[in-house]
């Protein structure tokens, strides 16, 4: 049974659990609130601005949580880029088709290709017979204020990922196969995230939090949902999403679902993580818990 924790911009959380035979049993968890602009998600720029404060206060809730050691931890998306890319092969080895992905990114990277810090996905030939990879990147220096957090805490991360990307994870027995987007709000930013048979392809963050959607900025928001998914559909090769699940929305969740619904003509719906976890419980008790499950129940 793993630890899963999630860095953001208002809150710690720490969680323990695993998933047995698809249902989440979950053993401790403990949150902690975050005093505005402590933590502040740029790909370029310094993220933490008192490293004091966060790493004392993660220290407190670990200790309190009983946690300790290896985490698997979820960070804020907008430190992140995720792309696909082809090639005509990968190298066999891991750390070969890293260094390779990396050089084939680095025209579209926001920083030096050799600040680089790269992950990725194998996701088989494309229509053109091309190797694909799914690959999530980030500047090296900014995962290492994460990683020097942790260790000040007593923690060693054995996997950073983004937010959205873990909680897929944690939704994946809800979002099911085929093409499925996913709408997660964050406090300052929206990540439209589409998954095609369980892996993650495109996604399109928006500078807009859960107040974005609330005003006559909504139709503007809309549009940008849709054009995204237009984009993803001629870039990416791959076919229209069957519907879309939204996170982080609270009361507005319904409206907004409605909206957007009725803009792209495919079900939208409310993420019940509940469900996708065939765990008993309360979905609106669950639902900020998302990120730090997926962390801890991801697969190293």
């Amino acid at each position: 049974m793993a630890w899963g924790l999630e860095i953001g911009t208002d809150s710690l959380r720490v969680c323990r659990g695993e998933l047995r035979r698809g249902r989440l049993h979950l053993r401790r968890r403990a949150e902690v609130a975050l005093p505005a602009g402590l933590v502040r998600p740029f790909q370029k720029d310094g993220n933490v601005a008192d490293a004091l404060a966060v790493s004392g206060l993660l220290r407190d809730l670990c200790r309190n949580a009983g946690c300790r050691g290896w985490v698997r931890v979820a960070l804020p998306d907008p430190i992140f880029s995720l792309r696909t890319l082809a090639s005509d092969a990968l190298p066999g080895r891991r750390e070969d088709a890293r260094r390779f992905l990396c050089w084939q990114a680095r025209e579209v990277l926001p920083f030096p290709v050799e600040e680089a810090r790269l992950d990725f996905l194998p996701l088989g030939p494309g229509p053109d017979g091309r190797a694909r990879a799914a690959c999530l990147v980030a500047r090296d220096r900014t995962l290492l204020e994460y990683e020097r957090l942790l260790a000040d805490a007593g923690l060693r991360a054995a996997v950073l990922d983004a937010r959205s990307i873990s909680l897929a994870q944690a939704a994946s027995g809800r979002l099911g196969g085929g093409t499925t987007g996913l709408l997660s709000v964050g406090t300052t930013w929206s990540t439209l995230l589409v998954m095609q048979e369980g892996r993650p392809r495109f996604w399109r963050i928006l500078p807009e939090g859960p107040e974005g959607w609330a005003r006559a900025d909504r139709p503007r928001l809309l549009r940008e949902v849709g054009d995204s998914l237009t984009f993803c559909r001629e870039s990416e090769g791959i076919g229209p999403v069957e519907g879309v699940a939204l996170a982080g929305l609270g009361v507005r969740t319904a409206e907004v679902a409605s909206a957007l619904q009725e803009w792209l003509g495919v079900p939208a719906t409310a993420l019940d993580l509940c469900a996708a976890l065939r765990t008993a419980g309360s979905p609106d008790d669950l639902a900020p818990w998302g990120p730090a499950i997926g962390a801890a129940i991801r697969p190293c």
